[in-house]
This record gives structure tokens, sequence and C-alpha cells, in this order.
């Protein structure tokens, strides 16, 4: 992996260097009538009041949250490709790669890997979250593999005005989970297959709303031992968003655990929730002594996990909140304090301050 990582390097060097001495000439992709490439750089610092200096592990620091380039291609009138990569912690991984062929003008297939049609949240980009990082709801589904990437296809398009619908069929492994013939079998990678779908609805200039619903086949059948089970989920969520510069985004998702999966007597239920809201104030020019700095922001968040609806105080409450600095659109710097406030008798809250720089080039 890190002798990958050398060779990406020392290829990307190689091509500023040559373009250096290129003379203006232009470059052009073989096959694709149109390509462009862009990036995003996010620095995060994270500080943990709850972790001692004279701990066993360190309680701040910095870190290269995303390093990533990405390539989008067009190769005629009716498909598309993306392709993404990743360095996180010095670890390269692929996270886009994608082929999009446009069917009776307002439908689409997409095939590759790329994020499932599941939770409003997930689905917006990292580099405009309302806040430092997705909320534990998001990151509860993301865990279940129930949203996030996957590998598949996915069928879908507008059928009205305002209207539009997802379905998609993939392995439920996550990201490079692959399941081709003679991959050795775990209670993820299994003959089992994702399910999942999604209806947004645009109701008024303002108000989106959306059902997402994902069932995950997982466990595995191998001889005569049987551990194979479902893993599903209901999700309505919805978006508001003002010409006044407020953003409200919400949702719930009730799901569970298949007895058959966990060898109980019933299905584990689980419940996650959030409602993150966000207000933009637009300054009257950039601020030239501030690197441009034209706007702030406040945002604020509140999600509620219970992994199993049967035991009372396994939940847990997350508060986030704080400000954030544009410069210019493709800039951020954001600054959150998250607090989590299980209800367990005797359990701790605890409290990280994340600090995030986003340039999105």
């Amino acid at each position: 992996m890190i002798r990958g990582l050398q060779l990406s390097i020392y290829i990307f060097a190689l091509l500023v260097y040559s373009s250096h001495h290129l003379h203006g000439q232009e470059v052009s992709a073989k096959n694709a009538v149109k390509w462009s490439m862009s990036g995003r750089i996010q620095l995060q610092h994270a500080y943990s009041g709850d972790i001692a200096s004279n701990a066993d592990e360190t309680n701040n620091g910095f870190r290269i949250r995303r390093g990533r380039l990405q390539v989008n291609g067009v190769l005629n009138d009716y498909i598309s490709t993306q392709f993404q990569i990743e360095v996180r912690d010095n670890s390269p991984r692929l996270k886009d790669a994608e082929g999009k062929l446009k069917l009776f003008n307002d439908f689409f297939l997409r095939l590759g890997q790329f994020k499932v049609p599941v939770w409003r949240e997930e689905l917006r980009s990292s580099g405009k979250l309302l806040l430092v990082e997705r909320s534990p709801a998001a990151e509860f589904l993301a865990d279940m593999l129930l949203s996030a990437r996957h590998i598949g296809v996915e069928f879908g398009g507008q059928v009205h005005e305002g209207v539009e619908l997802a379905f998609n069929y993939s392995n439920g492994a996550g990201e490079g989970g692959r399941e081709t013939e003679g991959t050795s079998k775990s209670i993820d990678v299994n003959n089992g297959k994702l399910f999942t779908g999604r209806v947004n609805v645009a109701a008024g200039e303002v108000i989106e709303l959306g059902l997402s619903a994902a069932a995950n086949q997982l466990g595995n059948k191998i001889g005569s031992a049987d551990t194979s089970g479902i893993v599903y989920a209901v999700a309505p969520d919805f978006g508001i968003y003002l010409k006044s510069g407020v953003d409200i985004e919400g949702g719930v998702a009730f799901g569970g655990i298949s007895k058959d999966l966990i060898k109980t007597a019933n299905d584990q239920k689980f419940m996650v929730g959030d409602i993150t809201g966000r207000l933009r104030i637009k300054l009257a020019e950039p601020n030239a002594a501030l690197a441009g700095m034209d706007g702030v922001e406040l945002a604020g968040g509140i999600s509620y996990v219970e992994p199993n609806t049967k035991i009372d105080k396994d939940e847990t409450m997350y508060f986030r909140f704080g400000p954030a600095f544009d410069f210019g659109k493709h800039t951020k710097i954001q600054i959150n304090g998250e607090v989590a406030a299980p209800t367990a008798d005797g359990a701790d809250t605890f409290v990280i301050v994340r600090s995030q720089a986003t340039i999105n080039f």
C-alpha cells in the first residue's frame, strides 16, 4: 500500500513537472469528449476533554480528514463517469468509481461503487456538510451497512416534476466489498445483497421530503450452519432551504436486526434521529485582510441513537454546535463543540471540540 501511494505521488509530480514544460499545450482525454478534475483537502484538529494529558492515548492533534482527487468524464450525450480516490491518515482508498447511462431522457442507470440512496445527510457532499462531521445517526446507519458506499447498480430518475425515484441493488459489504465467485465469506461478504430505494419530493421551492428504505442480507449459509438474517430500516427525512440563508435538515430511521442473524427470540429494534440547522450570514463584501472572508455561519444539531428499543437507558443524545467562516464558495473553516450524553446510569458525558478547514479545488 505504501509503495502504491509513493508511486502515485511520483506520477503526480511527474505530471505537474511535465505540464510546466509543455508550453501551454492542451491536455485531452483519449475517449471522453469532456474531462475535468477537482479535489478536496480537509485538515481537522480534535480535542477531547475526557482524556487526561498523561493517559496512554492522545487527547488532541491534527489529521488529514480527507485528501481527495476526483475525475469526471463525459463520453457522449448519454454516458458519463466519475472516479474518486482518497488519502486519509496516509491510507489510500477508492471512494467512487461509476459509470452513468442516460435512459429515456429523465432516467439513468448507474454502475460501480457509489453511495446508495439512503438518508439525506449521507447523500450531502462531505465538502458541504452543515457541521464538521455527519451526525451519529448517519454513522449508525453506515455502520449497519444500510447506507454510504457499496458496489452495485442503480436505476432512477425524475418521474414527475419535483419527484425523483432511485432503486439500488448492491453487495451490501461496503466500500471495496467484493463478492465475486471464490471470495471467502464473512458476516457481510456473502451471497446476500443490499436492496435500497428512495423517493424525494420537492414540495414547493423551499421544502423537500424524502423516504428511504433498506434491507441487507447478512450472515451466511455454510454447510449445515445457517447464520443468515436481515438488517433493515425505513427512514423518512426532510430538508428546508430558505432564501434567507436558513437550512434545516432532519430525519428518523426505524429498523431492526433479524432474530435469525443474532440468534435471539425476537428481532432487535433500533431507532435513530437527527435534526440539524444552519444560518448563513453573507457579508457586504469580502474582507481582504482576512483572506477574502465573505460569510459567517452558525449551525447546531441534535442526534438520538437507540441501538435496542427493548433495553432501558441504552440510548445516547448528541449535541453539536458552532460557527463557520466562509472564504468564497470553496473554502470554509468550521469549529464545533460536540457533547455526547448517554442515558445509562453512571455513564459519563464526554465532550470533543473539532475544528476543520475545507478547501475544494
